[in-house]
């Protein structure tokens, strides 16, 4: 399973070098592990089971996002 999240500035450019953590919201889940933002602004998740998760970048909160195999969420910084 994989969950894509891409952070952008107010013209719609990728950030790269962004942390990004997933928080699941279920407390027996945990979080993720750290991942970078590329060149485009994207950050990849794979091999976790579909869930409600919160989305830190740079560890500040922004926002509960259903995790689901496929999607992604596009957050503007």
């Amino acid at each position: 399973m994989s969950f894509e999240v891409r952070v952008v500035n107010d013209d719609d450019e990728g950030l790269s070098g962004v942390r990004v953590v997933l928080s699941f919201t279920d407390p027996t889940r945990g979080q993720t592990d750290a991942e970078r933002t590329d060149t485009d602004g994207c950050a990849e998740f794979s091999g976790y089971d579909d869930g409600e998760v919160r989305v830190f970048l740079d560890g500040s909160d922004y926002g509960k996002f259903d995790y689901r195999d496929g999607d992604s969420v596009t957050i503007t910084r």
